[in-house]
């Protein structure tokens, strides 16, 4: 028979599994130990609540006519809930439909910039499991991504000053050719001929660092949750799978010291330049691109225009614990940065996908 002691071990045991679900602590051979154990509450959100925490997000107001003008359209983002399993899931839904044959959509942008860490997202897509979606593909653009700006229909924001370098994190972005997602970090940096300029994405000198191709042709309205690295050192993609963080693929994408003489040799498909290392504000939601939505109204393409929902259980950002001491534009949502740091140690439940 157990003795008492035995069996509060057990149960501390099982607790902690609870507690420390898809977090840095599961990362193997000890790589979460470079994280706080912590979320930081600035940026992270459950979205349990009824409606939006406007504290923590803003809508996007920029990047085309999918989205300008639709802000303040309560239609367009929705909390919901739904029941399987007994278990009761709550979650924020971005819908995108059209209206008068122009499709309109939503985007949410954090009040707050995040910087080093580890940050873990949980999404699903309803409305790709289509026959014409597979065949011909979709004109919607899903991400999760990072970006110096933040615009909304209230501020105009930038998490750098005066600075031609930086980083874009694509944790995840549905690419309509390919008609999958896939994760990258394409750079904006200074070249060597002075000119302020975003990496060349494609082609054969192609600079933009992948963590991953894909494309990941997830159709069916499944939960999906990916994880990301983003240390002083390097850039790395993980997704939860059968109850631990397994490597998405077989990249690492790494900084390294700049070339002050030639900068976009340090600006590859493997690595970053250092100085492009900054804060950024956290993207979730949807678009069209401009140059797909053109080429379907002339009908050069026929991506179809189906009504989607992106929903979000939750966005999750671990600190580095470099960033210990470090203050930076806009963190914890404040101007100049400073303040307490808002840490939430509150337990998350295990979740299978």
């Amino acid at each position: 028979m157990l003795n008492s002691k035995l069996i509060v071990f057990f149960i501390s045991l099982l607790i902690s599994n609870i507690v420390l679900a898809q977090t840095p602590v599961q990362l193997p051979e000890n790589t979460g130990d470079q994280y706080e154990i912590y979320r930081d509450n600035s940026v992270s959100d459950e979205f349990n609540d009824k409606i939006l925490d406007s504290e923590k997000w803003g809508r996007r107001n920029t990047g085309g006519a999918s989205i300008q003008g639709h802000e303040n359209d309560a239609s367009l983002v929705i909390m919901e809930k739904e029941k399987k399993n007994g278990k009761t899931t709550k979650y924020v839904s971005i819908k995108a439909t059209k209206e008068n044959g122009s499709p309109k959509t939503a985007g949410l942008v954090s009040q707050a910039a995040g910087f080093y860490g580890f940050y873990t997202v949980k999404f699903r897509f309803r409305g790709f499991d289509t026959d014409d979606v597979k065949e011909k593909g979709s004109v919607w653009h899903p991400s999760v991504w990072s970006a110096t700006g933040n615009y909304t229909n209230e501020k105009k924001r930038s998490s750098i000053k005066n600075s031609a370098f930086w980083t874009e994190i694509d944790l995840m972005e549905w690419e309509n050719g390919p008609n999958g997602w896939s994760s990258d970090a394409p750079a904006r940096f200074r070249d060597s001929k002075g000119v302020k300029r975003k990496v060349i994405t494609k082609g054969k000198g192609a600079e933009k660092a992948i963590m991953t191709k894909g494309p990941f042709q997830t159709y069916d309205p499944v939960w999906q949750t990916l994880g990301l690295e983003y240390t002083p050192e390097y850039i790395k993609l993980w997704q939860w799978k059968n109850d631990e963080w397994v490597h998405m693929g077989k990249r690492v994408v790494k900084f390294v010291d700049e070339d002050e003489t030639n900068p976009e040799s340090k600006y590859t498909i493997n690595t970053i330049g250092k100085n492009a290392r900054n804060p950024a504000f956290w993207y979730l939601g949807n678009i069209v691109a401009g140059y797909v939505l053109e080429k379907v109204e002339k009908g050069i393409n026929k991506h179809t225009i189906n009504d989607l929902s992106v929903d979000f259980d939750f966005f999750r950002y671990y600190r580095h614990k470099s960033l210990e001491n470090t203050d930076w534009d806009w963190e914890n949502g404040l101007k100049n940065g400073g303040g307490e740091v808002q840490k939430d140690f509150s337990e998350i439940e295990t979740v299978k996908n």
